[in-house]
């Protein structure tokens, strides 16, 4: 029931080890996005709505693009 980003590491009791693993994770996304944003800023978000005849797969990186 941890979540790292709401408790921060003061909420880990008796140095748990599955804890300290998933701040860790989370503190390693964290920096690994600020990177990206200071390599190449996110686009604006646009609000109109997806083209009905593309392809429906989601691409992860397609805001690096």
């Amino acid at each position: 029931m941890f979540d790292p980003e709401a408790d921060g590491v003061g909420a880990i009791k008796g140095g748990c080890p599955r804890c300290l693993e998933l701040l860790a994770i989370f503190e390693s996304h964290r920096r690994t996005l600020q990177l990206m944003c200071g390599f190449a800023p996110f686009p604006a978000q646009s609000n109109k709505p997806a083209d009905p005849g593309s392809d429906q797969q989601q691409d992860l990186f397609s805001f690096l693009l």
